[in-house]
């Protein structure tokens, strides 16, 4: 064991140095299905961002992935991850590369010892709890419903059929977890809390809550991926109350870009509460606030207004708010995707970054423009998305084109 009380000694020197240098420089290597899980429960997988998973063999799959990874990769590696792989073919770090860049030299390199010793006898450190629940107040165009309660009945509502949407708007909302995590929340020392909208849903609190009676809440990193449009009350308690027992907390808020056209991507979300709410949570003890966007068709060309807007928080807030992070993309059978975006458009964008270019951001508008240049386009892709669109603008009052007016040319020919 290279990791013994918290420090990491040399037992092994080189069989150490072996390991370390396999986390450096493989392309296929990722410290998550090795240290961390993602669970509701009933279901695991190895990491969030992972496409596609068996959950009825995820064990099984779990270690056939563990093995591609150390090695070259494999069918299993290409098959689940779609947005790391996509990612790594354009500048900028991929979202296994910055988990690496973690555990070597970042806010993980005291346990990197641990992630050593993981490579031989995987061990989970961290548990990202996603509830069964999955009740969501909002319906974000490139969500799916199997995440949103409110998307799955808006699906239904306009005749989008997909193998959610009939049953997960009322069934998934009513189900209950009842996992003993007393073992986990005594090992971990991270705690990553997902939706649905994670603040929504009751189950997170009793999690937190127990973490809290068992003694451990002061040694866990408490990790929240939130909205920020609400902040209910369970039991008499809210998000605020629960803050200060653990050993620190960084708060994620999930937008799409900034101001007005997050309201119409994450409709019907309204800015000025989310605004108000970071800034509510930069005055809990120990926290933190990064606003998390995924790449999608519709907000691709618009992270220089992201930039902005978060640099002027990070003077307003200073070592309470966080430069942006753009780590997920849209990908697979998703609508949603670059591909959609037409060549026209494409250069309207790629104009925008390269007249306004902003030091703390070179590595993400590169990785934008990448994007923009070289992912192809599907026109076929476009017309699917704009239908999908227009139909969902007609069920809530909106319009595309009252906030990007650059696609009406084709919007209109729906």
């Amino acid at each position: 064991m290279y990791f013994q009380n918290g420090n990491l000694t040399m037992a092994d020197s080189n069989e150490l140095a072996s390991k370390l240098k396999l986390i450096k420089t493989s392309n296929a290597f990722c410290p998550e299905p090795f240290i961390s899980t993602v669970t509701t429960g009933k279901t695991t997988q190895p990491c969030c961002l992972m496409k596609n998973w068996d959950f009825d063999n995820s064990e099984e799959k779990t270690l056939a992935i563990q093995k591609e990874m150390l090695g070259n990769g494999g069918p299993l590696f290409d098959y689940h991850c779609l947005i790391c792989k996509e990612q790594e073919k354009h500048p900028a770090p991929s979202h296994r590369q910055k988990n690496i860049e973690h555990w070597l030299t970042g806010k993980y390199k005291e346990y990197t010892g641990l992630l050593c010793d993981a490579i031989d006898a995987p061990k989970m450190h961290i548990i990202t709890y996603r509830a069964p629940n999955n009740f969501c107040n909002l319906r974000c165009h490139m969500c799916k419903p199997s995440n949103s309660s409110s998307l799955a009945a808006e699906d239904k509502a306009i005749g989008v059929e997909t193998a959610f949407s009939a049953i997960h708007s009322k069934s998934l909302i009513k189900l209950v977890d009842s996992t003993d995590y007393t073992e986990a929340l005594c090992t971990i020392f991270e705690l990553r809390l997902v939706g649905g909208e994670t603040l929504a849903i009751k189950k997170n609190y009793e999690l937190m809550q127990q973490a809290i009676d068992l003694g451990t809440a002061k040694d866990i990193e408490l990790d929240i991926t939130t909205n920020a449009t609400l902040t209910p009350k369970f039991d008499g308690k809210d998000i605020f109350d629960f803050i200060p027992h653990f050993k620190s907390c960084k708060m994620y808020i999930s937008i799409e870009l900034w101001g007005d056209k997050n309201s119409y991507i994450r409709f019907p979300s309204k800015w000025q509460t989310i605004y108000d709410n970071a800034i509510r949570f930069t005055n809990s003890p120990r926290t933190t606030v990064t606003f998390a966007c995924c790449i999608s068709s519709l907000n691709v060309g618009y992270f220089n207004e992201m930039a902005a807007g978060t640099h002027q928080m990070i003077l307003d807030y200073p070592g309470k708010i966080y430069p942006f992070i753009s780590d997920s993309l849209v990908v697979g059978k998703n609508l949603y995707k670059i591909q959609a975006v037409p060549l026209i458009i494409r250069e309207q964008y790629l104009d925008k970054y390269y007249s306004n270019t902003r030091p703390n951001y070179v590595q993400t508008f590169g990785k934008l423009c990448s994007y923009l240049e070289n992912i192809e386009y599907s026109e076929e892709l476009m017309w699917k998305m704009l239908a999908d669109v227009k139909k969902r603008d007609k069920h809530r009052g909106t319009c595309l084109t009252s906030v990007f007016p650059e696609w009406k040319p084709y919007y209109d020919r729906v």
